[in-house]
Formats: structure tokens, sequence, C-alpha cells
């Protein structure tokens, strides 16, 4: 709705894991050259933990954009399931046929396709998103697949990506024989006074806004480092409501006051506040313009009720990104339930086909003993 109003060509803080908006600090290079470093080395067992909206997933969608061509990589950040869940998981990532095949055959299955990999000299690259969610016998088999390896090297570089919990999962006692071996580890950090600055102009340039370098003043960038702690995330949701706060008043630069504007609105907010909620409700239920209200007045009254508008549209983005998610958890469980039902449908006719033959070889055998005991007569 501001897009038009500040002359961009789309909305500049969206919460999806953009890579071209991707604003590349000097936490995010690290991270990024680390990971490319693992990669090229073939480093058997990789983690790289980061807070919250710190640019996890994004930093991931870029490095896949610079990636070599002949590297086979597979993604995987739906991580609450079991080793063989998993595993089917990743057969699917990588087309490998899998249906109908218990946890044992899937891994001869994946061996076999990594060993096929080696032997075309293409290297194999597991990415494991959202990890933190894994359960630990799930850890322990993605570790044992990182341990095979040739003569050389390992067949498969495996990269852990989550949240610093992850790192304490895999400290605990009954993970240490799991994870004793891992190759190392980094932390995405987050961005500091002068880079908050920098990654506002930088995500208002790539969309299109031709006021970038201004549009948010000194003390407005200040003021969301200090509010946002330097997490990517939190800065897209208050630059953001920032924007719609600045259309919603006609204003052609967004300063401190709008910053602090949009924390008192959030901290106000039924969504962050239950206590509050009966409160907001009555703010923003609709009362009667009085007849004497001027032009100006009225223009104002107009430019907040589309303030509102705007504020409903985000929380209701916010809703349908995470209904989004469920829906994806629910199409996963969907197809492995389809899929356990072909794999039951298989071993019935399999069971059948057995009957099938075992009859005819009693009806056989009767037959050739009745015949023996014929001719022995």
């Amino acid at each position: 709705m501001y897009e038009e109003f500040y002359a961009m060509q789309e909305k500049p803080f969206d919460l999806l894991p953009d890579p071209d908006f991707l604003y590349m600090s000097s936490e995010h290079d690290k991270t990024y050259n680390y990971l490319r470093y693992a990669i090229q080395e073939n480093k058997g067992f990789v983690v790289v933990s980061g807070e919250v909206g710190c640019g996890k997933t994004t930093l991931i969608n870029y490095l896949l954009r610079h990636l070599p061509e002949d590297l086979q990589v597979g993604v995987i950040s739906h991580t609450d399931v079991n080793p063989e869940l998993f595993l089917k998981l990743i057969c699917r990532k990588f087309e490998l046929d899998h249906e109908g095949l218990d946890k044992d055959e899937l891994i001869v299955v994946f061996q076999n396709f990594l060993t096929a990999s080696r032997l075309e000299n293409k290297q194999v690259t597991l990415i494991i998103d959202e990890a933190q969610n894994l359960p630990d016998k799930t850890i322990e088999e993605i570790r044992r697949l990182s341990a095979l390896e040739d003569e050389k090297e390992h067949l498969v570089q495996i990269i852990l990506v989550g949240q610093p919990e992850l790192l304490q999962k895999l400290r605990q006692p009954h993970l240490e024989h799991a994870t004793q071996q891992e190759t190392a580890h980094h932390h995405l950090g987050r961005l500091n006074q002068e880079e908050v600055k920098e990654y506002i102009g930088h995500r208002l340039h790539v969309a299109g806004c031709p006021t970038y370098a201004t549009l948010f003043s000194d003390a407005a960038s200040s003021a969301t480092w200090k509010a946002s702690q330097g997490i990517p995330r939190k800065i897209n949701y208050v630059c953001d409501m920032a924007l719609v706060h600045g259309y919603a008043d006609g204003l052609s630069t967004i300063d401190e006051s709008i910053i602090k504007t949009v924390l008192t609105s959030r901290q106000e907010s039924t969504l962050y506040s239950k206590e509050k909620s009966k409160e907001v409700i009555t703010s923003t239920r609709p009362t009667n313009v009085p007849e004497n209200t001027t032009a100006p007045d009225m223009i104002k009254l107009l430019h907040r009720i589309t303030f509102l508008e705007s504020m409903v549209n985000s929380l209701n983005t916010q809703l349908q990104e995470q209904l989004s998610t469920r829906k994806v958890r629910d199409k996963l469980t969907l197809e492995i339930f389809t899929s356990l039902q072909e794999s039951l449908k298989t071993r019935q006719k399999i069971a059948l086909r057995y009957q099938k033959t075992y009859r005819r070889y009693r009806k056989l055998h009767n037959a050739v003993r009745k015949h023996l005991g014929d001719r022995n007569q």
C-alpha cells in the first residue's frame, strides 16, 4: 500500500527469506565464506548456529544460487521426524526410488547413490535447516551418514543450521558419541549499529526506492537498532510498520518519533499483550464523525483508517505465513502416510503372490508323492 506513495517497486521489508534482499554484513560475509570453504573442502559434518530471525535461511538461499553446478545439494527444513521418515525425505530430495523400503533399505539406496556420485566426481551436500528440531535419534542417524566415506574423503557433506539450542542438544552426554567428530562450528552474529543503518538503506535500494539514502533519518535508524538488537527479522517488522505509519501521516521522512510510535503500538497490540486486548479493541472501534469536522481532519481520519487497514493486512500476512508452514507440514504428513499405504499394498501383493506360489508348490508336491506311491505299489 505504501509502495506507490514512496515510489517503490516492491515491499522492502518483507519477512520472507528472499536472497535478492540479503545484506552481506560482516557476520553474514564470514558465515557465507565459512560455508563455501566447508563445501569446497568437503568437511564431513558442519554446524552453523544463529538466533531466531538473524537471516540463516536467507543466507542459505543465497548460498544455493552461488554453488557449483556439478554440486548435488538437498535442503531439508522439516526436521521433527524420526530417522526412517528423515531418510525418506533425503531420498525424495535427491529423487531416489524409496517406495516400500524400510530404514535399512533406505540407507543402502542412499549409500549406493553416494558411491555412484563419487565415481562420477560429483559432490553431494545435504543442508538441514531448523536443525534444532531434530529428535536425538535422528541426529544419531545423521552423524552415521556423515561418517560414510571412501579411502580418501567423505561421501556426503552434511551442514546443520539451527538456533542456539541446537548446540545445547548436540552437547548432551548421550549424543556425545554421535557428535564428537564434529568438524567445526560457526555462529552467525547480530548487526551492529552502523550495519543496521546500511541494512535499511540496502533493502530500500533493492526495492527501488529513489530516496533510499534519506528516507529513514539517522535517529530513526539508531532507534531501530536499539529496538531490534541487530536482528534482521525485527528490523524488518519495525521498518515495515514505520512505513505504514509514515504513509498514513503523509510523511516523506521516517524520523525517530515514528519508530517510537511503532514500538508503542506493538506493545499495545493484542498480538503481544493479552491484558490490553479489550483496550485495543475499544480504541479501534469506529466512532461517529462530528458534523463540524473540517476537510484536513477528514483527510487525516482517512489516513488513519488506511493505516488501520494496513495493520490488519500486516497481521493477516503473518497469520498466513504460520498457516502456510502448517499446511506444508500437513502435506508432508499426507505424503508420508500415502507412501506407507503404498508400501503396505506392495507387501500385501507380495504376500498374495507368495501364498499362490506356496499353494501351487503344495499341490505339485502332493501330486509327486501320489505318483511315487502308485509306482511303488
